[in-house]
């Protein structure tokens, strides 16, 4: 599995991050995984999702995107 994911949810409201995200991991875990979207629930969301994949996850606000960071613990 790659390193890390990128996954561009933008204008996607939730549920559409959190199940393209899940679709991701479905093919394995990277290490890191950064997730790109546009309203705050939409990153709770898959922050929490993320979280209980067992990643740690950070949010942050960049302009007008917020950006889900989440690293795996290493396999």
């Amino acid at each position: 599995m790659d390193r890390e994911i990128r996954i561009n949810a933008r204008g996607l409201s939730k549920p559409g991050p959190r199940l393209m995200v899940a679709s991701a991991l479905e093919k394995g875990r990277p290490l890191l995984m950064r997730v790109v979207v546009s309203g705050r629930e939409a990153a709770e969301d898959v922050g929490a999702f993320l979280q209980s994949a067992g990643a740690v996850t950070e949010i942050d606000a960049v302009g007008d995107e917020i950006h889900v960071l989440a690293r795996f613990p290493d396999r």
